[in-house]
Order: structure tokens, then sequence, then C-alpha cells
């Protein structure tokens, strides 16, 4: 029912793909988030950052770094990837067009995520950077965007 989805969720998607800005990337933890994620947390494991956005041909994701570990939640699949902090080889953010993309590389596999707020990204990237993970944060905008600057006129 694609068509009733553009009814429902319309505010939401036009700012999404218009404004290229996720209206859902800075929300709360869902409680089937919580719960998915706090089975695959070990006792005495504490949540040092998370970030929520779209994975790419599947739906919405929730990634969350512990001290020990890094977990990625596909709702769609409903199933958790748990990645110890000392596997990851690299995790980066860039802005793109719909808001910031994350990438993270471990065990010679990619997982990306877009759409994602730019406050928790770069609070996922500190806290990376802080367990010894070679990390990278940009928010440069993404080609073929409009800058919100007037054109200089020359001295008359």
């Amino acid at each position: 029912m694609p068509l009733l989805n553009s009814f429902i969720h319309g505010e939401a998607l036009t700012e999404f793909l218009i404004e290229g800005h996720n209206p859902h990337a800075r929300v709360k933890l869902a409680t089937a988030d919580v719960d998915a994620l706090r089975q695959h947390m070990q006792t005495g494991e504490t949540l040092h950052a998370y970030v929520s956005g779209r994975v790419v041909m599947s739906g919405r994701g929730v990634w969350a770094l512990t001290e020990r570990h890094l977990l990625l939640r596909n709702t769609s699949q409903e199933g958790v990837i748990r990645l110890d902090v000392g596997q990851i080889e690299r995790f980066e953010a860039v802005r793109g067009r719909y808001g910031h993309t994350v990438r993270v590389f471990a065990q010679g596999r990619g997982h990306s995520m877009y759409g994602v707020d730019a406050e928790l990204a770069q609070t996922m990237q500190r806290a990376l950077v802080a367990l010894g993970v070679a990390s990278s944060f940009e928010d440069k905008p993404a080609r073929g965007t409009f800058r919100n600057s007037t054109p200089s006129c020359p001295p008359s």
C-alpha cells in the first residue's frame, strides 16, 4: 500500500526527501529497539552512543555503542549484529543529501545507514575514537545542494 503510506507519512517523507532531514533520526529509542539491543548486551555494559536512520533497501535501523560492542539493529529483519569494538577497522560519518550517512567496516564487511542526525553521528564518532577506533566525521554540504549565501557584488 505505497499510496496510503504517502498519505499517512506524507509530511515526514516530504521533510526527508526534499529538505534533506530525517525527522525520526533524533528520537528516544523505541521500547522494541531497547529490548532487542538489551538481549545482545552483557551484564554491566553501558550505552555510550546511538544513532538511528534508514538502512538502504531495508528500512529503519539503530546502531548502539557500548564499551565492548557495536550493536547493529535492522528493524525489518528483526535481527541484531554484534561487533566487538576491537574488530572495527574504521567508522565514518559523512553529510549527505538526506542527513548524515554512517559507515562501519569490520571483519571485511561494510555496514551503512543514512538519514542519521548529525549530532548523534558526531557523538558516536567521538565515542569510537575514545575506544581507539579509526573514525572520521565530515559535515561539509553534499555536492549539488544549494548554499545559503548571497552572491557577492563587485564594489562600485
